[in-house]
């Protein structure tokens, strides 16, 4: 299994890798025997190289070398073109890539979380499923909400990092909303909403700006009741993330002092059945609708 902290630097080219070692593997080839066969066509690497390339976790991958790679693997016509369509929408060197100055200025505070990576994914799935026991989730909390949430969860960051964090949330959002995305579920705890984060005022507003949201017609928000009981998503919070490039999904889970990322099918598949699962048993748009009223009335009070 791959490792699980180390998030490819490109979903598209982590796609291309999949798909070239399924080739090397239908062909019945060793990455050794591969790097033999490179070597006789005048094209030098090495196995540690070709392994990186299958893994996603080469940051260029030389359309050059991906055209010899299928020319050992006797890759059909169709198997061709989609790798090479994959390999174009990455077209832009890693090296050439410039990471947003707002990402640079809090490097230090990213870095530890591993979140570099997920922060550039995620404006380029189409689908987003969130999953969320304990807190209003980053893609729908309002300003003041995120201040208050990060300054309890981190007490150790000074008020000015905290800002940092959530100046990277707010442009997290807007960057979701300039993306790729078509649809973003959001399945909220209820206890999660009934959690008071600052006061009342700032809960209100909060409630009120998921309302809003739910307008959009690209969102769909459920709360589920805590008359469903104990289930596995209470283990944490976790977001399933499908791309229109990749014929996979990953998922990413947030603990308290990283982030970590999932690709392989069997854990893929097991976040699936757990989110479908809880979202067939959580209210509809239109209670949620009703239910988020509620709590804004019962805060106005």
């Amino acid at each position: 299994m791959s490792d699980a902290n180390e998030a490819p630097w490109s979903l598209t080219l982590s796609e291309v890798g999949k798909r070239l070692e399924s080739l090397r593997e239908n062909r019945d080839l060793t990455q050794v025997t591969v790097v033999r066969l490179l070597g006789e066509r005048g094209i030098k690497t090495d196995s540690s190289a070709l392994s990186r390339i299958e893994s996603g976790k080469r940051r260029t991958v030389p359309r050059e070398l991906v055209e010899a790679l299928m020319d050992c693997y006797q890759a059909d016509v169709r198997s061709r073109e989609q790798i090479l369509d994959l390999l174009s929408v990455d077209a832009t060197p890693a090296g050439r890539r410039r990471r947003p100055a707002l990402w640079r200025r809090h490097a230090a505070l990213l870095g530890p979380m591993n979140f570099e990576g997920y922060l550039e994914q995620e404006p380029r799935a189409s689908l987003l499923r969130n999953y969320e026991p304990e807190l209003v989730p980053g893609p729908l909390q309002g300003e003041r909400y995120a201040l208050h949430a990060i300054a309890r969860m981190r007490p150790e960051l000074k008020p000015a990092a905290v800002q940092g964090l959530v100046d990277v949330r707010m442009d997290r959002q807007r960057k979701i909303a300039d993306g790729a995305l078509r649809e973003f579920h959001a399945l909220i705890e209820e206890g999660a909403l009934r959690r008071i984060v600052g006061d009342q005022s700032v809960m209100r507003d909060q409630l009120e700006h998921l309302v809003r949201a739910e307008e959009d017609p690209q969102n769909s928000i459920r709360i589920l009741p805590t008359s469903v009981g104990c289930h596995p998503g209470l283990a944490g919070a976790f977001m399933l993330m499908s791309f229109p490039e990749a014929n996979r999904d990953v998922v990413w889970v947030e603990t308290m002092n990283r982030s970590v990322y999932f690709e392989e099918e069997e854990d893929v598949d097991r976040y699936t059945e757990v989110f479908i699962d809880l979202w067939g048993r959580a209210l509809d748009s239109a209670t949620t609708r009703v239910r988020l009223k509620e709590m804004i009335k019962e805060l106005s009070q």
